[in-house]
């Protein structure tokens, strides 16, 4: 523990910080329903007891209370994650900090500590921002052993991405996209990663991240739209819009004379608006379910962010890729409009 300490008091002692706005942080952070009498604090002082306590609470995983976890994410290193990315390298994360859920789950282990910031769950995929405290450079980027999952839930895709700050270790965004036979109004999320890997070293460890989320409720607009070319089929079934994502489900249906030459078929979108905006649609993974006729008829699901207010609908521009051991071709089909 003396390590990580020393480190933060390193940190916290090169940061030039408002005294009035240090103040106001520390002393909403361990105030409770008790009246508590204000009291000056050194600016060091208060930064280090905080982060000191943040650290040490039982040795290991805590789970931190509102103000402690609104304390952790305004240190001035890096302040809200989502809002750091935001404002850098993925503009897509800039409204989520307004309304993700504080979560201040932390676990520390062979001088690392890792904690869960801030969650949003909108239904169909679980976002999270993290951060992870170490002296140590793994390299560019962080990959861990083992992923997030949700009780009860079927596993799905998954994605992260990490990057180096200086003066805290690492910061990223995960995304998981369990397979829901129905949308729950919570989900419980365990995270137990035992080795944290880098392109430069790796360790090995103790971590336990367990929490909730609660849904966002989405908006549910139904489509049952069909587009079909040269043996292909994209059936498009619904739309669920939250005020942070616009999530889209579609199918694929693959007419079984195409799979004779062990042929695979993904099905993709791009969009645009009715301003002339594009958009990027990455897909959240597929699967086929037990009833489908064939093993490539697969259930997508795909998000877009930050779509333009102004606009009043989008246009979805499908195609699929079908690949065989000869090499592939792409099928573009018929446009599809979905009002806003």
């Amino acid at each position: 523990m003396k390590d990580e300490t020393k480190i933060i008091e390193d940190t916290m002692e090169a940061i030039p910080v408002p005294s009035e706005k240090l103040d106001s942080i520390i002393e909403n952070s361990f105030k409770s329903n008790a009246q508590f009498r204000k009291r000056t604090v050194k600016k060091r002082a208060g930064y280090v007891l905080a982060a000191t306590l943040a650290i040490s609470i039982l040795g290991g995983t805590v789970m931190l209370n509102p103000a402690m976890a609104n304390m952790i994410s305004q240190l001035p290193v890096i302040g809200n994650v989502f809002d750091y990315f935001g404002s850098t390298s993925k503009p897509a994360y800039k409204e989520f900090g307004q309304l993700a859920t504080d979560v201040g789950r932390t676990a520390e282990d062979n001088g690392v500590l890792i904690n869960i910031d801030q969650g949003v769950f909108d239904g169909t995929t679980i976002t999270m921002a993290v951060t992870v405290q170490t002296t140590k450079n793994y390299g560019s980027t962080l990959f861990f052993d083992g992923w997030p999952s949700v009780e009860g839930e079927s596993a799905g895709n998954a994605s992260n991405s990490f990057e180096r700050v200086k003066g805290l270790g690492y910061a990223g965004i995960m995304t998981i996209t369990p397979h829901f036979e129905k949308t729950p109004d919570e989900v419980d999320i365990n995270w137990e990663p035992k080795v944290l890997l880098g392109d430069k070293k790796e360790v090995k460890g103790d971590w336990k991240l367990n929490f909730s989320l609660p849904l966002i409720e989405p908006e549910v607009l139904t489509l049952n739209e069909l587009v079909e070319k040269d043996g292909v089929a994209i059936q498009f079934k619904e739309v669920r819009k939250t005020p942070l994502t616009f999530n889209i489900y579609y199918q694929q249906l693959v007419d079984p004379a195409l799979l004779d030459d062990l042929t695979a078929v993904e099905a993709e979108l791009k969009a645009t608006d009715d301003l002339g905006n594009e958009y990027e649609v990455p897909y959240n993974g597929g699967f086929t379910e037990g009833g489908a006729r064939t093993r490539e008829d697969l259930q997508w699901s795909a998000t877009i962010h930050n779509i333009d207010p102004q606009a009043t609908k989008l246009i979805f521009h499908p195609f699929a890729t079908v690949s065989t051991l000869e090499g592939s071709k792409k099928i573009y089909f018929e446009d599809i409009e979905v009002e806003l």
